[in-house]
């Protein structure tokens, strides 16, 4: 039996780092999320594509760089540094990137990497920047590659390396936290020796970056956190009559000339200073267009900029082309932006890890948003379907809750995005329930539980990009969008006579209340064709908050609902009897009707059956439990059957349960690497019991989920671990377990598994001919990532 699993949709942000992303002369897009490096290919018309997934680090990555070849080709290597002490250099064989071989020396966390190929010898020179004061030069000797030079700085750190050939030498720049710039040079036995320090900055050089002009001189700009980029000349020849228009007191460098070990001289001039950013510069780049003789600069801040500066050659002077992001940017700013091998789209990061791309329209001669990828910057705590099935929620330790669902363009699915972002909020988000399509409840690390519902602008935009018909919901008065107040947590419904009282105040000259000019929101319609951009999910994309539930004594860490969507059931963290209870609370009045105890210690998961006949709870004390719903008491629960710890079915916390489709069984998963199948008996008592001999797997079992339908006449279940794979497996009363194909880290994530959630319905979300023959599996992670997969269920018959 054949089972190959399709990963069609993968959202996670780019890591919080400065050098995180880079475009190749190959067109791949390369940008580090969590532990690993996503490749991705780029066409203006359809954007991004998934390439590969590299996985082998065990701590954030860091930095990753292509390697440029000297004659501009396209690369077919990357080099990627980690917090777990190493690097590692990635190399091409013609259909996928495998890993060469790691860097191993550094006794702290690897920050930068850069390597280049020597112009005397061809050899690869790589040089790693650590947080352990020191540098490393590798260099590689057929496919070894071995540290040949350590540089150290004492007690001081570095910030940022490039490597540059000029005639037959090799020159090294590099930045450490004394703002100066360190020129070294390589000697004739293929060490770096100092050549010269370039002082004019006044705070930390966060970013080189270095070109090769025409006459084979070299510029080199730095980036600041004194808020200003320097641009310095590095020629292999001493002019005549040097006449500088910059004052001697900028130049201010220990040295002008220096010397390589076979005799060329170099002069060495500070060329032109740029001042155009108000905070911290964390990211330049050069572009060269060599047909149209324009030099461009591009520069990237914390102060929610991205700059591209051009060289006017008729005045000698650099003027600011573009300016991008300061209406309605990122909300703390860019960590670095670089351009595309063409020069007509750039890519950047934020602060938040959303990944911006901009595309230069050449008719028009402006830049225009693209569609972009990201997702979550922190761990995915949990996922739920809309219950039709048509697109999926998620909330992360990132603070906000995502919408996601398929682009939809001439009634045929399209790419996968995130659409709003219904939850921006000032806790992390642990838990979340969808009650129906328009209604979802969220809890974070706090001891409230909070009900949103959809505005206007979000079912318009919705029916606009996904095709589903929202009519029968966008009947009566309705909000049309909402807004966080200042210091506030909760989301504020705007209604259309507050959007256009804003647009009067603003037309408005107020002298009497200047604090009216700023209403506290910022919400303004946006009617969407094609998925927003970061700056419209920031801002335009919320949904109102419309109740609070209180009553637990301590933070939630988990909420499920009925299927009706007449009841919810919460828990919060407990460590004893009674505070490890559920309450249960009536949706049509938001009030607590029923108090239900058992457990001892924290319930890890709760879960109504699909026939909302019985809730399940299973908990860090090692027990489940089953409640069954009494229709003589209405919302009222009673407990008909549980595990007894003394069984030994579990001897580790039980950190997942799911319910089969057709409420007669439900499956339980553990630290202890067991999963167990639990069956209703139909005569005798305890209600449910143990069907088979536990399913053993060779991790801790964090999540699990059963199909909504049989697949040889057996049970579909899959099972992710703390090591991030995520196994599927078949059960049946008669034959027990079978496991049927185990997705590796490559597919699956690479840290733990938090959620496993089957679509509630066969098909392809976004397709109006629902094909029978797929079924959609989501899945959350530790590793930032919320993925789906298409199952093609053919293959398991």
């Amino acid at each position: 039996m054949t089972v190959e699993p399709q990963c069609i949709y993968q959202s996670c942000a780019c890591n919080k780092t400065l050098n995180a992303i880079d475009w190749g002369n190959n067109n791949i897009i390369c940008y580090s999320a969590c532990n690993a490096v996503h490749l991705y290919t780029y066409e203006k018309s359809s954007g991004t594509s998934h390439f590969q997934t590299l996985t082998k680090h065990t701590k954030i990555v860091t930095s990753l760089q292509w390697i440029r070849k000297l004659d501009g080709a396209a690369e077919d290597e990357l080099l990627v540094t980690s917090a777990d002490n190493t690097a590692s250099l990635w190399e091409f064989n013609g259909t996928s990137f495998n890993l060469s071989c790691f860097l191993t020396g550094h006794t702290n966390v690897v920050q930068k990497g850069t390597g280049i190929y020597s112009p005397e010898n061809g050899k690869l020179i790589i040089v790693t920047l650590s947080t352990d004061s020191s540098v490393k030069i590798w260099e590689r000797n057929t496919s070894e590659v071995s540290c040949s030079q350590t540089i150290s700085f004492g007690n001081g750190f570095g910030l940022d390396v490039k490597l540059v050939s000029l005639n037959n030498d090799v020159i090294m720049a590099l930045s450490i936290d004394d703002a100066k710039l360190h020129l070294y040079i390589q000697d004739n036995q293929g060490h770096f020796i100092p050549a010269v320090k370039l002082i004019g900055h006044e705070d930390w050089i966060q970013s080189i970056d270095i070109l090769k002009d025409d006459n084979g001189d070299l510029m080199i700009a730095t980036a600041s956190q004194d808020t200003h980029i320097r641009m310095w000349k590095i020629s292999s020849h001493l002019p005549e009559n040097r006449c500088s228009t910059i004052d001697s007191m900028v130049l201010n460098v220990d040295a002008t000339t220096f010397q390589s070990s076979f005799g060329e001289i170099y002069s060495v001039s500070l060329e032109s200073i740029l001042s155009g950013h108000e905070n911290w510069i964390y990211s330049v780049r050069w572009k060269y267009f060599e047909n149209e003789n324009i030099l461009q600069l591009l520069s990237a801040s914390i102060d929610k900029t991205i700059i591209i500066w051009e060289f006017d050659f008729s005045s000698n002077i650099w003027l600011e082309k573009e300016r991008f992001g300061e209406v309605g940017g990122n909300t703390l700013g860019f960590f670095g932006a670089v351009f595309s091998p063409s020069g007509r789209n750039i890519i950047a990061h934020g602060h938040q890890g959303s990944v911006h791309v901009w595309q230069l329209n050449q008719e028009l001669g402006s830049w225009e948003p693209g569609l972009s990828m990201g997702g979550h910057f922190s761990s995915v705590q949990d996922i739920d379907w809309d219950p039709e099935g048509e697109f999926l929620v998620s909330c992360s330790s990132d603070q906000t809750t995502r919408l996601h669902a398929p682009y939809v363009i001439g009634g045929s699915r399209h790419n996968w995005y995130e659409i709003a972002r219904p939850q921006v909020h000032g806790y992390d988000m642990v838990c979340l329930t969808m009650l129906d399509r328009f209604k979802f409840v969220s809890a974070g690390d706090e001891k409230v539980l909070r009900v949103f519902e959809a505005p206007r602008s979000f079912a318009e935009n919705l029916a606009n990009l996904t095709k589903l018909n929202v009519s029968s919901y966008l009947k009566g008065a309705m909000p049309e969008g909402a807004s966080v107040p200042s210091l506030g947590l909760s989301n504020k419904a705007v209604f259309s006579e507050d959007i256009i009282k804003a647009a009067s105040t603003e037309e408005t000259e107020i002298t009497k209340h200047p604090k009216d000019r700023y209403p506290d929101f910022y919400y303004s319609p946006t009617s969407l064709t094609a998925p927003p951009t970061e700056e419209t999910l920031l801002q335009n994309t919320l949904w109102p908050e419309t109740q609070k539930l209180y009553g637990h004594p301590y933070e939630v860490f988990t909420v499920a609902s009925n299927h009706a969507g007449t009841l919810i059931a919460s828990a919060c963290k407990a460590s004893k009897l009674e505070h490890a209870g559920i309450i249960l609370w009536d949706t049509s009045t938001w009030r607590q009707v029923s108090y239900l105890t058992f457990h001892s210690l924290t319930i890890t998961q709760l879960e109504f059956s699909p026939d909302d006949q019985y809730l399940l709870s299973v908990s860090r004390d090692r027990m489940w439990a089953v409640y069954s719903y009494v229709p003589q008491e209405p919302s009222v629960y009673k407990k008909v059957a549980n595990l007894d710890k003394k069984s030994g079915v579990h001897a580790r916390i039980i950190w997942s349960c799911a319910w089969s489709f057709d409420s007669l069984h439900f499956a339980t998963s553990s630290r202890d690497k067991k999963v167990a199948m639990w069956g209703k008996n139909k005569d005798e008592s305890p209600e449910f019991s143990l069907c088979s001999k536990p399913l053993d797997v060779e991790d801790s079992a964090t999540a699990v989920s059963i199909a909504p339908c049989l697949v040889k006449n057996k049970y579909l279940t899959a099972i992710g671990l703390e090591n991030g794979s995520i196994i599927l497996s078949i059960f049946s009363n008669d034959t027990g377990w079978e496991i049927l194909k185990k997705l590796d880290q490559n597919i699956a994530h690479h840290l733990n598994v938090n959620r496993l959630k089957f679509s509630p319905v066969l098909g392809e979300a976004g397709c109006r001919e629902k094909n029978t023959d797929v079924l959609q599996l989501a899945s959350c992670s530790n590793d930032h990532h919320m993925k789906i997969y298409n199952i093609f269920l053919s293959s398991l018959r």
